[in-house]
């Protein structure tokens, strides 16, 4: 029987991964989170919700991956870092065949990489090699796009580098909220995962090289909640409607003098304004290129 860690962040993408790790039956030999700063390199897991969030900004993360493992008998516990042989050699204690990896804020060196027989195998919600980095989930909406994937890769030295296990598109429809869209590329990317595990069994070791090009993308700032008149409406629509949980105000350029924009509450795909704002009381209509925005500040 296969024998497997998880490493993975509180939230929908590792639960999925660890629910499809106890369901196909493998030797679970522990499930690991990042520790809080300050913390020793291995410890027990924090008893309070979820490890300090290292990676800024976005949604909080919801409960539940570390109750689901010590439900389930699977031991826990948290690493204050990755590149420290405190590390390496309680890795190396667990003796597993392989280390799955969904949602891990740090880049694994290839001492620790090198430790499970069959590698890291990492979920990443994006279309390798495109949208490489820590918010993939983020960038899809900010650029509007009508689709995305998850993929399922073994980890190189790189970062979102490595081969291509398997990739699935992922849709996102106009409208579409980030809670929806994180648990569905959490179900596909567990769906993902049990297919592999699957093939693992009859003896296949699925990888492809990513193509040439590529993009990587870094943990959004407060600067990356600009809307640019420039985009079509139905991308800043997009946008906003998609990365509302993150929270933050969204900004036009400051040459329009106009407010923060809260919440957006439709969009016109054509039309004119005749000029480039129009606010109303706590509405806001804004000349997109083409279309019209309509949101509240």
């Amino acid at each position: 029987m296969l024998r497997v860690v998880l490493f993975g962040m509180p939230g929908p993408l590792a639960g999925a991964a660890l629910t499809a790790l106890l369901e196909a039956g493998v030797t679970l030999a522990a499930v690991a989170v990042p520790a809080p700063p300050g913390a020793p390199p291995v410890a027990p897991p924090p008893r309070s919700s979820a490890p300090a969030r290292l990676i800024p900004l976005g949604p909080p993360p919801p409960p539940g991956l570390l109750d689901l493992a010590q439900a389930h008998g699977v031991p826990t516990l948290a690493l204050g870092s990755v590149r420290v042989p405190a590390v390496h050699e309680a890795l190396r204690a667990l003796s597993p065949e392989l280390v799955c990896v969904a949602c891990w804020p740090w880049r694994i060196p290839p001492t620790l990489l090198a430790v499970p027989r069959l590698g890291f195998l990492n979920l990443h919600p994006a279309p390798l090699p495109e949208l490489r980095g820590p918010a993939p989930l983020f960038w899809a909406f900010q650029q509007g796009r009508a689709s995305t994937a998850v993929t399922l890769h073994w980890m190189d030295a790189g970062l979102d580098t490595g081969p291509i296990a398997l990739q699935a598109p992922l849709e996102l429809p106009v409208g579409l909220d980030w809670d929806t869209a994180e648990q569905q590329a959490a179900d596909l990317g567990a769906a993902l995962l049990r297919e592999l595990l699957a093939r693992l069994a009859a003896g296949a070791l699925p990888r492809r090289p990513q193509g040439s090009g590529g993009s990587y993308r870094p943990a959004p700032g407060m600067a990356d909640f600009a809307v640019d008149p420039g985009w079509p409406a139905e991308r800043a629509f997009r946008f906003m409607r998609g990365t509302a949980a993150w929270g933050h105000a969204y900004r036009l350029p400051a040459t329009l003098a106009a407010p923060p924009l809260s919440t957006v509450l439709a969009y016109e795909p054509t039309g004119s304004l005749g000029t480039p704002l129009v606010v109303q009381g706590q509405t806001v209509r804004v000349q997109m290129t083409p279309g019209i925005l309509v949101a509240r500040c």
